[in-house]
């Protein structure tokens, strides 16, 4: 704040100190400045506790020592210091008691989420055999890349099949490049029946499984599936998972790519109806060709030409298949 000079400041207030029966205006001619000047240093002086407004007194203000203005000054911020001191503990009060509040509060707004970390393929493999296991809805599934090996096509049909019995909707999403693959068109030509559908698009972004509404199996890495793999329990986030997949689902392409042969029923003559009976029983090739009286070699083009006629990769497509058509009844 801005003041007068010292020697106006002082002198007015020595005057008003010893002669409080004279009028503001002549003390400022005897300081000389200006009544303006004066009123101005009256001002400062009252502010800071020196000067008193006094209507009695010609001047208007009377005197107050420097020590009990200083005692005044300080007792004023005492008080407020006091105030302000109160003030901060009311809302140091107000704060500990939401925070004692708020995980209350938060948890309300929460839902729970458990992700458990299968760190190895073959911990992943047998929590996805559980899960298929205990499904009671629905199954989804993502795969990027290349073909599964034609080994374990077999196992996916007994699986689709399992889940059928159960009926569990199954949807499966491939890329396009691997629906090329050979054992993959027949694989995805039997997958087309009610309660199952394949489709194809031409990329996807990452490996994910999907259990009814509450369950979902993500790679740790989308890269290298060596390390494993998250199983997100909870609804919350799979539902969001749902809706990820519902978006690829609605672009991608069904997948309708019968093999060629397959739109009339295949004519199989006894001697393939007894072939496809044994494979179906499980018999080895050479015990097959001992009771048909045949050579192994035989046998096996006559295996090769009937999983033709039936657009089968592999014998148990081809008992599938023959079981659907009812030849075996």
């Amino acid at each position: 704040m801005t003041v007068g000079p010292e020697r106006v400041r002082w002198r007015l207030y020595g005057l008003i100190h010893r002669n409080p029966d004279r009028s503001l205006e002549e003390m400022a001619r005897d300081v000389r400045c200006s009544l303006a000047e004066a009123e101005q240093v009256c001002d400062e002086l009252s502010g800071v506790g020196l000067l008193v407004p006094a209507s009695e007194a010609p001047c208007g203000y009377v005197t107050v020592t420097p020590e009990a203005a200083l005692t005044r000054l300080l007792s004023a911020e005492d008080r407020q210091t006091t105030a302000h001191l109160q003030h901060v503990s009311r809302i140091r009060t107000a704060i500990s008691s939401l925070i004692s509040d708020y995980p209350r509060l938060r948890d309300e707004r929460r839902e729970a989420v458990e992700i458990e970390i299968l760190p190895a393929p073959a911990l992943v493999n047998a929590f996805l055999e559980d899960a298929g296991s205990t499904a009671t809805v629905r199954m989804r599934s993502m795969h990027p890349g290349g073909a599964p090996p034609e080994g374990i096509i077999d196992d996916m049909l007994l699986r689709d099949k399992e889940m059928e019995s159960r009926d569990i909707r199954v949807e499966a999403l491939y890329s396009r490049r691997t629906a090329e693959t050979p054992h993959m068109a027949a694989y995805l030509a039997d997958a087309e029946r009610p309660g199952r559908e394949a489709r194809t698009a031409e990329y996807l972004p990452l490996r994910m499984i999907i259990f009814d509404d509450d369950l979902a199996v993500l790679p740790i890495d989308p890269d290298d599936s060596s390390r494993g793999a998250f199983a997100i329990h909870g609804p919350a986030l799979v539902r969001s998972l749902h809706a990820l997949y519902d978006y690829i689902w609605h672009a991608a392409t069904p997948s309708h790519l019968a093999p060629a042969g397959r739109t009339a029923d295949p004519v199989l003559d006894a001697q393939d109806l007894a072939v496809v009976r044994m494979l179906a029983d499980g018999l080895k090739d050479e015990t097959i060709a001992r009771r048909l009286g045949v050579s192994p070699r035989t046998l096996s083009r006559s295996i090769a030409g009937l999983l033709e006629r039936l657009g089968a990769q592999t014998r148990f497509q081809a008992a599938l298949r023959v079981a659907e058509l009812g030849l075996l009844d």
